[in-house]
């Protein structure tokens, strides 16, 4: 009976998606509450700071992430994340995949995102902590 358990617990545990949390600053981090096996992306992104948990206000739990930070701003106050919706669409005969690729700037201290991108999504911050885009500040 021990056996099986072992087996059991052994079998769960290769299958089961360990969530991961990525360093921000020495005080922030970023984690994931949940994995989706189907589209094999994360959802429900946190900031924790000081071994607690805060949910990122206007990041849709309906939206999913590749779990990566795409960028940290030079002071560490800002992210960018991925931001897809993803999902079916059925018109009662047909059930289609679709998907649509953004991302967010997250501001850290007040974990809430500040601003909504589809096409700047590959800028980069500049020393001053903007977000850039070519010769064009985004945020």
């Amino acid at each position: 009976m021990t056996f099986l358990l072992l087996t059991a617990s052994s079998i769960f545990s290769q299958t089961k998606k360990k969530l991961p949390v990525l360093p921000i600053s020495q005080s922030y981090s970023l984690g994931f509450n949940t994995y989706d096996k189907e589209f094999k992306m994360y959802q429900n992104p946190f900031i924790m700071n000081k071994g607690k948990k805060y949910k990122i206000q206007g990041y849709g739990s309906a939206n999913y992430s590749e779990g990566e930070i795409l960028e940290i701003s030079p002071n560490k106050r800002f992210i960018v994340l991925d931001h897809i919706s993803k999902g079916y669409v059925e018109d009662g005969i047909n059930r289609k995949l679709y998907e649509n690729y953004m991302c967010v700037i997250v501001d850290v201290f007040k974990k809430k995102v500040v601003k909504y991108m589809q096409g700047d999504c590959s800028g980069s911050w500049n020393k001053d902590n903007k977000w850039v885009n070519g010769d064009e500040v985004i945020f």
